[in-house]
């Protein structure tokens, strides 16, 4: 009879251990996407074009410590050059960390929508590795960003995304179109902005992710 107790609690704890493991739930997730790339400031606005065209792309891990907050590791290209011609621009090769907010989450929309519609809001910075169209040397240009990444989820490993980012360039010295700013090298600021459609890719072994539980 003294044992009693103890094989009850064994026996609740085998028994509830199905219903704590749904708690668990996939907090990773791998990011592509492919869009536009617009120039702001500063290029020669003599030129016919604006420098800017479908020419980004970003790849990224997201790790999402909570059901509201995370961070992200990315790689962005984002390619301006002049249209006709494409002998004047410069690339940018952007690596990068960011910090996520589910907004979606926050305010209840994917409660609304069954786990099908979701928000994320991030705040980015990193630094460019900027080259000229034709050469081969780089300055590097800081860059910080903020952006909003609405999600649409299809499945428990796939969700599509679009993602607006608005961005602000530190230490340029050269303008979207490769051309120096000032004869005395004086660095300046810029902006630019990107929007792109993508898709996430949920790593883990449990059924849910954190942006949908």
């Amino acid at each position: 009879m003294k044992q009693t107790p103890k094989l009850s609690l064994l026996l609740l704890f085998f028994c509830t251990m199905p219903l704590f493991s749904q708690f668990n739930v996939n907090n990773m997730s791998v990011e592509a996407g492919y869009g536009y790339c617009g120039a702001i400031e500063p290029y020669y606005k003599g030129y016919k074009s604006n420098f800017s065209s479908m020419n980004h792309f970003n790849i990224g891990i997201r790790y999402m410590f909570t059901e509201t907050i995370g961070a992200k590791v990315s790689y962005k290209l984002d390619h301006f050059v002049n249209d006709p011609g494409g002998d004047l621009g410069i690339t940018y090769n952007t690596l990068g960390v960011s910090g996520v907010y589910n907004i979606g989450k926050q305010l209840g929309l994917t409660y609304w929508t069954r786990d099908r519609i979701g928000v994320n809001a991030h705040v980015d910075a990193g630094v460019a590795f900027a080259y000229r169209i034709g050469q081969t040397d780089y300055e590097r240009v800081g860059v910080v960003g903020i952006g909003i990444s609405p999600m649409y989820n299809i499945s428990n490993k796939f969700a599509l995304t679009a993602d607006f980012t608005h961005n602000i360039t530190t230490k340029q010295h050269y303008g979207f179109d490769g051309q120096l700013l000032n004869e005395d090298y004086k660095p300046a600021s810029g902006s630019f902005y990107n929007f792109s459609f993508g898709l996430i890719y949920y790593l883990g072994e449990n059924r849910y992710h954190s942006d949908w539980y």
